[in-house]
């Protein structure tokens, strides 16, 4: 799942300040600057500084947001989910701010937090497409499957075009093992949208219903595009299984333990019917 992180940009809000004192104006240049370039540490000393000088400026809630988010790119993720929280206190309705801490519990693996983030940005904006998709992904994680479905529905719903929306619903489909459904989706949407994750998970689906030629095509579709990815050979090797090929599943595990991916794990989704 991948998730967007957001920076707001200094210079929309601060060119509104025309009293703020020439320093201020020069740090905010100077952490714009610095964002711009990726600099992150030099950015967060800017933004610190900003916050020191200027405790009490309006617009100290959007500073603290962006504070957190080039913590966030530095893996300081309790700050940054410190500064998150800071900023939406300061500004509870803001929906950006909201995504940025939803998708940062997500990578901490805090589902409810996330959830509750997701639930807040709904009731300020019930047709955020994004929000309602990672909604729907994160109920059918904790098991909330008519919940997921409820959310996917909805985006069809108001936008029949929506790849969100089929994805989830190619989720949705394969949880509930209805494999040919999920295909279906997966289908649709890699027509528009082709992915290695998406090739992936469509892979899964034949393979759960031992359609091997065409789980080998997306496989090999897969390692096209991130031939790195540990998981895939994994696959692989579950395709070499089911072909009663040990020697070719044996070289795939091996190639999946070299990109990183767990030994034991693959062979407990291995031993997975």
């Amino acid at each position: 799942m991948k998730i967007k992180i957001s920076l707001l940009l200094l210079s929309i809000c601060f060119s509104l300040n025309i009293s703020a004192k020439t320093e201020y104006y020069e740090l905010v240049d100077s952490a714009e600057v610095n964002i711009k370039e990726k600099r992150w540490d030099r950015a967060e000393s800017f933004l610190k500084e900003l916050l020191r000088s200027y405790p009490d400026d309006n617009n100290n809630s959007l500073i603290i947001s962006n504070l957190a988010t080039v913590q966030r790119y530095q893996g300081k993720v309790s700050e940054a989910i410190r500064n998150y929280s800071f900023a939406i206190n300061m500004t509870p309705n803001a929906v950006t701010l909201l995504k940025n801490r939803a998708s940062l519990y997500l990578e901490v693996d805090s589902v409810a937090r996330a959830l509750s983030d997701y639930d807040r940005i709904l009731s300020l904006d019930e047709k955020d497409e994004e929000s309602r998709y990672y909604h729907g992904i994160l109920s059918l994680r904790v098991g909330n499957l008519d919940e997921a479905k409820l959310n996917f529905d909805y985006i069809l719903y108001y936008n029949p075009a929506s790849g969100l929306g089929r994805e989830g619903l190619a989720h949705y489909n394969k949880i509930k093992k209805d494999y040919t459904q999920a295909i279906k989706y997966f289908t649709e949407i890699i027509e528009q949208f082709p992915s290695a994750i998406l090739y992936s998970n469509r892979a899964e689906c034949y393979l759960a219903q031992k359609r091997l030629n065409e789980a080998e095509k997306d496989i090999d579709k897969a390692l096209g595009i991130t031939p790195e990815d540990g998981y895939l050979y994994v696959l692989r090797a579950k395709l070499r299984k089911l072909r009663f090929d040990r020697g070719a599943m044996e070289a795939d595990l091996m190639l999946a333990e070299k990109y990183g991916f767990s030994r034991e794990l693959a062979e407990e989704i291995l031993r997975v019917k």
